[in-house]
C-alpha cells in the first residue's frame, strides 16, 4: 500500500464517486481506516455503503426524520442536516438502461458464466437499447442518444470502459446491485410495462 495515500484521499475520492477493489491503494486504506472514514461521513449526514464481496464502496445520504416525527422536536432536539447529495430523477431511457444492465448482470451471475465480471461491447449496448426508441427513424440520432446514455452511466460509475477498440468494451460494475436491488427492480419492471409517469426514478449521484 502506498504510504502517501491517507484516509483523506479516500474521503475525497468517495465524494467524487465509488471506489472499487481494483483501486488497490484506496481500497486498502479504506479497510485500514474504516472506522475513521465511516465516522467522518456520519458527521455530515452520509454513510458509506461497502460490499467487500462485490468489491465496491460509495457514499449515500442517511435517512433523516421526516413528516410528523419532525413536528415533535423540542429545543433539545437536533435539526436534520441539509442534504449533501442532490436527489435527481432518471429519465425514461436512463431508467430502462439501468434495468436492462441490472438484468444482464443478474443473468450473468445466475448462469455462472465464465469470468468474474460482465462485459458488453458498445454494439451490444446499442442493440439492447435501440428498440426503446420507436419514435426515432434516424439511426445516427439513436446512436448518439445511446452513446450519451453510456457516457452518463460511466460518470455514475455503473459502467467502466476497459477497451477502446471496435467502439469500446464496457464492464458492468456490481454497484448497480445496490442502486437497483431486486425488490426495486421488480417494481420498475412493472412500471416499464405500463409506461406510467412514475417510471422516472429518484436517484442520488454526486455529479448531477
Amino acid at each position: 500500500m502506498n504510504p502517501a495515500i491517507t484516509h483523506r484521499h479516500v474521503i475525497v475520492r468517495l465524494l467524487n464517486g465509488p471506489i472499487y477493489q481494483e483501486d488497490l491503494d484506496l481500497w486498502s486504506r479504506l479497510g485500514a481506516e474504516w472506522e475513521k472514514i465511516k465516522s467522518h461521513f456520519i458527521e455530515i449526514g452520509l454513510e458509506v455503503a461497502r460490499d467487500d464481496s462485490a468489491g465496491y464502496a460509495f457514499v449515500r445520504q442517511r435517512e433523516e426524520i421526516e413528516g410528523s416525527e419532525a413536528e415533535s422536536w423540542d429545543d433539545a432536539t437536533e435539526a436534520p442536516l441539509p442534504r449533501v447529495l442532490r436527489r435527481t430523477r432518471l429519465s425514461y431511457h436512463q431508467t430502462i438502461f439501468m434495468v436492462l444492465l441490472r438484468e444482464e448482470l443478474m443473468k450473468f451471475e445466475q448462469n455462472q458464466e465464465e469470468g468474474d465480471h460482465l462485459y458488453r461491447s458498445a454494439i451490444d449496448l446499442r442493440e439492447i437499447m435501440t428498440p426503446y426508441y420507436p419514435e426515432l427513424h434516424d439511426e445516427k440520432k439513436i446512436h448518439r442518444q445511446i452513446s450519451a446514455l453510456v457516457t452518463k452511466f460511466e460518470d455514475w460509475g455503473i459502467l467502466k470502459k476497459v477497451r477502446d477498440k471496435d467502439g469500446g468494451l464496457y464492464r458492468v460494475e456490481r454497484i448497480i446491485k445496490a442502486k437497483l436491488p431486486p425488490d426495486k427492480l421488480a417494481e420498475v419492471r412493472d412500471q416499464i410495462k405500463r409506461r406510467t409517469p412514475e417510471l422516472e426514478q429518484d436517484t442520488e449521484e454526486e455529479d448531477v
